[in-house]
């Protein structure tokens, strides 16, 4: 995430005062350590179906009832430098102590009001809740008003891909077998008894056992030319592979992680890329940053500036930044055509060039985003140096020497 300014001014004194207290912003979120509470919030709600977030505000003691008072996020019901710190709390100290669970019409119909944290209740208003996986209302109570964790949804895919994991080892392992064509009459109604070491070459299941004891390795089979044969036969292997990625593809989906991403397996085959999947992976996260993580995220964002300036700046605001970024390449050539275009629509006369400077000043993507781009456009080059050749530019030089 970046911190940015919503106010469009062309005073320096803004600028400097925006960047100012956005740089003091970034260093509170820092030694408040709002990303590492965060991830640990996400990985509870992943892992136990429900995470929370709790905030320390105001000199409140940690006694059965100092957490049951309501914390309004404003400049009325927080004072400035209150803030002590964000903690996260594992869900299995946790329970639900007051919910509605007679009016379904109510905004907090089987919505906890207020925590029972290992003896003390805490207002849910100090403490913010993720639930990735939610469940109906009526199945709230049974997952301590979570929902279902992502080890559960995972539980059965990891099991079989477990069972066939085991059984291709097996099948690799054991994938020959000696068959020893005998005279198992013969060999049965022998009545005398020669052994070898523990074994009765002279019984079926003898002759057997002696046959598996010199099977393994480069030792000799000794077979009986007219009464006996000894053959091998081999499983195949194809398709062993398949089985495997299949059943990492099944894990793999629930979580929807490209295989390449959760497991390192890069994509066969002739031209075979996964650059889509990773897109609509990049997608598909900032879809749940917006509807997972911006709740809590706004609620800290805000106490954070009432601890530092008493109050919520309207002006300062942040936003994700999206995994997928252009190269170097790609970022040039966006700006290029939109170089163009500017050229285009001043010549066509829709726009003057400070109104293009405006546009470049405003554009978070452009290559120009650190330049001061307030002041007013530059003068035109002079003819000789408007197809910018490289001699012009050196005439240019020897003429101010």
């Amino acid at each position: 995430m970046r911190f940015r300014s919503k106010k469009q001014t062309a005073s320096p004194g803004d600028d400097k005062a925006a960047a100012k207290r956005i740089s003091e912003i970034e260093t509170a979120f820092k030694s408040f350590h709002i990303r590492e509470v965060i991830r640990e919030q996400i990985r509870h709600g992943l892992g136990y179906g429900i995470g929370h977030v709790w905030a320390d505000v105001g000199d409140l003691g940690y006694g059965a009832l100092d957490q049951e008072k309501p914390l309004r996020v404003n400049k009325n019901g927080m004072a400035q430098g209150a803030l002590r710190r964000f903690a996260n709390v594992e869900p299995i100290w946790t329970t639900p102590a007051n919910y509605n669970a007679d009016t379904p019409l109510r905004d907090d119909f089987y919505k906890p009001s207020v925590w029972w944290v290992q003896g003390s209740r805490v207002h849910s208003s100090r403490m913010k809740s993720l639930v990735p996986f939610p469940v109906s209302q009526m199945l709230a109570p049974a997952f301590n008003f979570g929902g279902l964790s992502l080890t559960q949804q995972l539980k059965t895919y990891v099991h079989n891909f477990l069972r066939l994991r085991n059984s291709v080892s097996s099948i690799a392992a054991n994938f020959s077998k000696l068959v020893l064509l005998t005279d198992m009459f013969g060999n049965m109604a022998t009545p005398e008894r020669s052994d070898f070491g523990d074994i009765n070459p002279s019984s079926v299941t003898g002759r057997a056992n002696f046959l598996q004891g010199v099977s393994d390795g480069q030792d000799t089979f000794v077979a009986d030319k007219t009464s006996e044969d000894v053959k091998i036969l081999a499983t195949p292997l194809g398709g062993l592979n398949e089985l495997l990625a299949q059943a990492m593809e099944a894990m793999a989906s629930i979580p929807g992680i490209p295989l390449v991403k959760l497991f390192g397996i890069q994509p066969t085959g002739l031209n075979a890329s996964s650059d889509g999947e990773i897109r609509v992976f990049y997608d598909e996260i900032a879809a749940w940053q917006a509807d997972q993580i911006e709740p809590t995220l706004r609620w800290m964002f805000n106490l954070v500036q009432i601890h530092l300036w008493g109050d919520i700046d309207p002006d300062i605001d942040y936003e994700f930044v999206h995994l997928w970024q252009m190269d170097e390449k790609q970022a040039a050539e966006v700006e290029k055509l939109k170089s163009d275009t500017d050229a285009v629509n001043i010549v066509s006369g829709k726009i003057s060039p400070d109104e293009a400077r405006e546009r470049e000043a405003t554009d978070d993507t452009s290559i120009y985003r650190n330049v001061n781009l307030t002041g007013p456009a530059p003068e035109k080059p002079e003819d000789d140096l408007d197809d910018g050749s490289m001699s012009g530019l050196l005439s240019k030089a020897e003429g101010e020497e």
